[in-house]
């Protein structure tokens, strides 16, 4: 028989989870850096300095998320068995098949979505290039959910729970549609500073259909952290990158 899991985040889980994004942070160095022009800065420098703010970013959400999720009732238990050397395959079970479920149909309507938008997108969108599939996996698969749900949707949930609810109870469902909304919508208006680095115009037409492509994913990883567990959000957000890399070819 297994022995119970402690659901407690200890420092090991607070290590594991920092480690984990750190991954994707240090993805961001497969991307190619943008024309600055003339600068005094060297561009080892130069990598530094990108790889700085998501480092900060990454540390204030795994302590944010390590201090508040439980409280709230979000949990990331298959990390945190894992950091306690724990089993952590039977906790993951229960999240598999809604994740999946969650990353193929989010695949498929983002797919969708992109087919009408290549009729209204600037041209420079559809000659842009994607981002690296590695880098897709491990900073948007993992990092963005650490950033976007363990920090900063824990975050806001429990906002709504201390001030909203009085810390009476569990956090009501009107409070958990808050934050998901929230949190999605920063995730996707967190795509848009990217697709400047790389040229595009913000049109009004563009700004929506990131907003909108990547808007709808974060309502459904919202959902998938609040219902089964940080985990479930990653797998889904794997899947999604999976589901665009085969019908996009």
């Amino acid at each position: 028989m297994d022995q119970p899991v402690n659901s407690a985040i200890t420092w090991r889980s607070q290590l594991l989870l920092w480690l984990l994004g750190m991954m994707g942070v240090l993805s961001l160095l497969l991307l190619s850096l943008p024309p600055l022009g003339e600068t005094p800065l060297s561009p080892i420098a130069l990598r530094v300095l990108v790889l700085a703010q998501p480092t900060i970013l990454l540390t204030i959400a795994v302590l944010t998320g390590s201090r508040l999720a439980l409280s709230v009732g979000l949990q990331a238990p298959v990390i945190v068995a894992l950091s306690n050397r724990q089993n952590g395959w039977p906790l993951l079970q229960p999240q598999l098949w809604p994740a999946l479920l969650g990353g193929l149909l989010s695949g498929v309507l983002l797919w969708a979505i992109a087919g009408v938008g290549q009729f209204l997108l600037p041209p420079a969108f559809s000659t842009a290039s994607a981002p690296p599939l590695l880098l897709r996996f491990l900073y948007g698969g993992i990092t963005e959910e650490i950033l976007l749900r363990w920090g900063l949707m824990t975050f806001l949930l429990w906002l709504g729970w201390r001030w909203g609810q009085r810390r009476q109870g569990s956090p009501q469902k009107f409070w958990v549609t808050i934050a998901i909304l929230l949190s999605a919508l920063v995730f996707a208006a967190a795509h848009l500073p990217y697709a400047a680095a790389i040229g595009l115009p913000l049109t009004p037409v563009l700004i929506s259909y990131l907003l909108l492509q990547n808007g709808l994913f974060g309502l459904i990883a919202g959902y998938l952290y609040w219902r089964y567990g940080l985990e479930a959000a990653i797998v889904a957000h794997w899947g999604v990158h999976i589901v665009l890399a085969i019908l996009q070819g």
